[in-house]
């Protein structure tokens, strides 16, 4: 029999997921009993359309291989929704995720050029990145996770699962997983928006949605440009996306393909030594996914992910590092609902590989870069990963049990290691849940880790998988207009890989080794506040307050460490969306960051990492075709850095307008 527990106009509603037209003529009896008898009130017309939203029950997350209610997955999963992306004083996705608790985002250029994005305390190759719920994790590098062949504007949803997922979500999950939701709502909707601002900041993008029967796309164009905030950094992002779906007897098919161009100057990026560097990266992605329809799911991914990167540390000197990373997978899953819960089982392979100057090892006969007469890739890498999962899910009145395991191969490591994992919550009150969760994770180490050598930095082709236990436990509260949760957790870690060296001053090189065993303890706590339209607090939209606290017990032997240990030991986030009077609404964010951890600055000093706060402001005017706005970043016009010695944008204004068309309404 098959039940429906929720109805609504959103996407993740039953009525609406089956793509097709219901009539019911017993909703107005349901919605009356919902609703009850109620007094009617005048209300201030703010000349928009009102439309009311009944939260029937819990949407749907996916922060395992088997669906779950969100209340009841024994995780902390985080979505950011479209209309909060779109109140947000941002217009890159790296500055989006610099407000959401347990999200460290470290910024080398602003705007999308490049930023180090990590969870509760992790390093940047810690993280998972999923586009549509595909892998485009980079394997060259973390630096390079976030090039994404989309805009902000291009993105529907970003899912956050805090906590290890390699059970669940594979290799490199060891902290947690984002995953972003492209599209538009909207079946048939056009879009486009123009940004000017300080620096020369020019920001232009488009994008279209447009269904036909079964049949959906999306595409969308983008480019963003500045002349830089100080000398040597200025850039130029440019993308390309088209995602298309079809919903056939069978099943469901989806495609995706990408395209990501950056031109940047890359000022003391990866080394303070060298001011005048300079990167060009470009990415192409493109994905296949089907999902029968049948009793048994039977899903089936294919993927290809190709990255050329060039780097040169003294901007037009030669030699340039040319890298040349592809990346193809495919997994195959198998989900079946039994009377004893649901079970899936799968696999997934990934092959991984590497043509370069720099990485790898030596070739025997050597290929010329293309676009670059008599400079030539002379090394290579390449490596299989292999990974079988199984997870079972089972709810029994108020409690629900997840447990899961995946086996791991690495076709450069001899052997197979296991990583399982347990998740488990208990429903008390109809708001309130109760979960804890223990969980295994690994971590495989990139080419640069393994292969790069520069007058600062050496490589270790000796380096194995870091590996992590991680125990959590905490609260979950969620009713129609208020949500939070508490949490309490530990890492771990041991063989963990990090870069370091000694604290002398005139210690040059930083070595990439499986150095120590780093224990991390962490709370992390979300309250957040959304008034329901039949119960709106005056002028409020949104108000929300988050704290994360982080401690490291680790034992380095006097050495320098340049990423594991310089996590947010502190962060707060405030955020504040208000209505001022008729279309006019601001959005303030309100962030501190307390960062241990030391430097060395460019006289070889030890430095210890301030803390800062930070305030960013949008003003906008919206009605229902047009939106126009300006916004300002760091206000205070504070100085900080994210990374060691790279100094990061003081005051920032721009302004913009953004049009919104349905067509065949």
């Amino acid at each position: 029999m098959v039940t429906f527990r929720c109805w609504s106009r959103k996407r993740y509603a039953a009525f609406n997921s089956l793509k097709k037209i219901v009539k019911i003529c017993t909703l107005c009896l349901a919605y009356n009993i919902i609703t009850g008898m109620s007094e009617s009130r005048a209300q201030a017309s703010n000349d928009s359309l009102i439309i009311n939203n009944y939260e029937i029950d819990d949407i749907i997350v996916s922060p395992n291989r088997t669906p779950l209610e969100e209340q009841q997955a024994s995780r902390i999963s985080t979505i950011i929704t479209k209309a909060e992306i779109e109140r947000a004083p941002v217009q890159s996705l790296n500055d989006l995720l610099r407000f959401i608790a347990g999200v460290d985002i470290r910024q080398r250029g602003p705007l999308g050029v490049q930023a180090d994005i990590s969870l509760r305390g992790g390093t940047f190759d810690q993280t998972l990145i999923l586009l549509n719920g595909v892998n485009i994790t980079d394997a060259q590098t973390g630096h390079n996770n976030l090039n994404l062949p989309i805009d902000i504007e291009s993105i529907d949803r970003i899912e956050i699962l805090q906590g290890p997922a390699a059970n669940s979500l594979g290799a490199n999950a060891f902290n947690g997983a984002i995953n972003i939701i492209t599209g538009n709502s909207k079946p048939n909707h056009i879009r486009a928006s123009g940004t000017y601002g300080q620096f020369g900041l020019f920001k232009a993008s488009a994008n279209i949605s447009n269904t036909i029967s079964n049949f959906k796309q999306f595409a969308s164009i983008s480019s963003i440009s500045s002349d830089g905030y100080i000398q040597n950094t200025e850039f130029l992002n440019t993308s390309v996306f088209y995602q298309a779906g079809y919903s056939a007897s069978i099943g469901t098919f989806d495609l995706q393909a990408g395209y990501n161009n950056k031109d940047f100057a890359a000022n003391s990026f990866y080394s303070l030594r060298f001011p005048n560097q300079f990167e060009a990266t470009n990415t192409e992605f493109t994905s296949i996914k089907y999902q029968s329809n049948t009793r048994i799911k039977i899903s089936s991914t294919i993927y290809f992910r190709r990255q050329r990167d060039r780097f040169e540390l003294r901007r037009d000197t030669l030699p340039y590092n040319h890298h040349l990373t592809n990346t193809s997978g495919i997994t195959l899953t198998a989900t079946a609902p039994t009377r004893f819960g649901k079970t899936s089982i799968g696999l997934g392979l990934r092959n991984e590989q590497i043509i370069s100057n720099i990485l790898g090892l030596p070739m025997d006969v050597p290929m010329e870069v293309s676009g670059f007469r008599n400079d030539y890739y002379s090394k290579y890498y390449n490596r299989l990963i292999t990974g079988v999962f199984s997870n079972h899910s089972i709810t029994w009145k108020k409690i629900t049990l997840i447990a899961g395991v995946m086996a791991y191969h690495n076709s450069r490591i001899t052997g197979v290691s296991f990583y399982p994992g347990l998740d488990i919550s208990y429903k008390l009150q109809s708001h309130l849940t109760v979960y804890s969760s223990i969980n295994k994770s690994l971590r495989t180490p990139t080419f640069t880790d393994l292969f790069y050598k520069s007058p600062s930095q050496q490589g270790n082709q000796n380096l194995v998988p870091e590996k992590a236990l991680t125990i959590e436990g905490g609260l979950k509260y969620n009713s129609s207009s208020l949500r939070g949760n508490i949490s309490i957790f530990k890492r771990m870690g041991y063989k963990m890989i990090d870069w370091v060296k000694d604290m002398s001053s005139d210690s040059l090189i930083w070595r990439s080794m499986n150095h120590s065993n780093i224990n991390f303890s962490g709370v992390e706590g979300i309250l957040s506040f959304t008034p329901s339209p039949e119960n709106r607090v005056e002028r409020i939209q949104t108000l929300s307050l988050s704290y994360t606290f982080l401690n490291a017990d680790w034992n380095y032997n006097n050495m320098l460490s340049k990423y594991t240990l310089d996590y947010l030991k502190h962060q707060i986030t405030l955020s504040v969306d208000t209505w001022i009077i008729w279309k006019l609404f601001v959005s303030n964010r309100v962030t501190y960051n307390d960062r241990n951890g030391l430097f060395q600055d460019k006289r070889g000093q030890l430095v210890a990492y301030i803390p800062f706060w930070l305030i960013d402001t949008r003003v906008y005017w919206k009605s229902y075709y047009c939106t126009l706005f300006t916004e300002a970043n760091n206000i205070l016009n504070t100085k900080y850095y994210d990374f060691g010695g790279i100094i990061q944008p003081g005051i920032w204004v721009r302004g913009g307008i953004l049009f919104d068309l349905d067509y065949r309404r």
